[in-house]
């Protein structure tokens, strides 16, 4: 069986680069855990009928290594990254070990 975690999921993460450091806070510790993950933040407009912006988009995420956890990642935890602290929203896990978590700007 192939170890995803260990041998794809780090080479993969370090070779494309664009890993972030991370302070990951759990709702169930009180410590922070540095870690590093990959953090998106897009943003964009929405135009009305006129042409005028009447509302900002903003969406961020963070992909990361769950084995960098001691426990999983669940909604509720935080994060601050860039100085920047979010709120876990919903967490995706890919079987692999690898999670995929929507941001809130907290």
């Amino acid at each position: 069986m192939i170890d995803f975690d260990g041998t794809l999921n780090a080479a993969i993460s370090s070779t494309l680069g664009d890993q972030v450091p991370v302070s990951y806070l759990p709702k169930s510790s009180s410590t922070p855990v540095p870690i590093l993950g990959v953090f998106t933040l897009i943003t964009d407009a929405q135009f009305g009928e006129d042409g005028t912006p009447n509302e900002n988009i903003t969406v961020a995420t963070l992909g990361l290594q769950v084995s960098q956890l001691a426990v999983p990642p669940a909604q509720g935890d935080s994060a601050t990254i860039n100085g920047m602290a979010y709120a876990v929203g919903n967490v995706d896990e890919d079987g692999l070990g690898w999670a995929y978590l929507n941001l809130n700007l907290g």
